[in-house]
């Protein structure tokens, strides 16, 4: 493990909406965590929050928009705005186990100058009423019909996908564009742009490392934050997974066909075909922003869909 002196400055985004009081917790566990303090950014996006937040900590700076931007553009924001080399990507309902999470993040980073992002191992719990749930959704795989990314082990170690809860050298990823707004088309749910964005860093020859020893919990609430009626956002769920199967999956028209078997299924689980309309109009409206999508950066469509 590197000394304190040893350790990189790291600037911890937070992009949030609505959501002040998991803002509080996660500030207090970064401030439970053994690492110096002058070498700490916090950065939290308020992303039109009403009321506006009002939060102090030490290192601790908030940007404020007045009418929500969404959460790529949140992030891209921060991106740009951070001081330090290092960002930790992180949501406003996560909770940090241990307190040496950012340590052993950096010392990846310390130790081995050609890895690009660092993994952390990502517990969802969901609860719905007095049932309490806990899903691992730390390192995935492209399933073999559809192409969508489900949950599978792996040892410590380079990866291809992983969670969305991660550490990142900043430069490389402001230099890829940062966050494309294809997934959502600037305002709609998020889904997919993170998986994107680390298939980009592996195109560029940069290496992502799945870190396990470091564990964080995803306490998935439906209040507040970013994500939409559930219909909405099945919506983009069908039409993300399209674009993001063309651009980075082999055979993407049979998996996009495959991927027909999960609309349904996924609208079961979510409301007993309730939103297969929904989610069909995001699968029809995929095929076609994938088919005319021209890399990051280059859609000069996004701003007027």
């Amino acid at each position: 493990m590197p000394t304190p002196s040893e350790l990189p400055a790291i600037s911890v985004v937070i992009p949030s909406k609505d959501r002040p009081g998991g803002v509080a917790s996660l500030l207090r566990d970064l401030r439970r965590q053994a690492y110096p303090a002058e070498n700490l950014e916090i950065c939290v996006i308020d992303d039109g929050s009403s009321p506006a937040y009002r939060l102090a900590a030490p290192g601790l700076r908030v940007i404020r928009h007045e009418q929500s931007q969404g959460a790529q553009r949140s992030r891209n924001e921060a991106l740009a705005a951070a001081k330090n080399e290092i960002v930790f990507l992180c949501d406003d309902d996560v909770e940090l186990l241990g307190d040496d999470c950012l340590s052993q993040a950096a010392a990846v980073f310390v130790k081995q100058p050609e890895v690009a992002a660092v993994f952390v191992r990502k517990i969802d719990v969901l609860r719905r009423g007095a049932r309490v749930r806990e899903l691992e959704l730390s390192i995935s795989r492209p399933t073999f019909y559809s192409g969508d990314l489900v949950p599978c082990r792996h040892p410590e170690g380079p990866a291809a996908w992983g969670c969305g809860i991660y550490f990142a050298r900043r430069r490389l990823l402001l230099d890829l564009g940062g966050y494309d707004g294809v997934y959502g088309l600037n305002g709609g749910h998020s889904f997919r742009e993170e998986s994107d964005l680390h298939a980009r860093l592996r195109a560029a020859g940069h290496v992502i490392w799945y870190l396990p020893r470091i564990a964080i919990k995803h306490h998935v609430t439906e209040t507040g934050g970013h994500g939409p009626a559930v219909g909405r956002r099945l919506y983009w769920f069908a039409h993300n997974h399209l674009v993001f199967a063309r651009r980075h999956l082999r055979y993407w028209p049979l998996r996009a066909v495959g991927f027909l078997l999960d609309v349904g299924r996924y609208t079961w689980v979510q409301g007993r075909f309730r939103h297969v309309l929904p989610m069909l109009r995001g699968y029809l409206a995929g095929w076609r922003n994938a088919l005319r999508d021209r890399g990051p950066g280059a859609n000069n469509w996004l701003e007027h869909p």
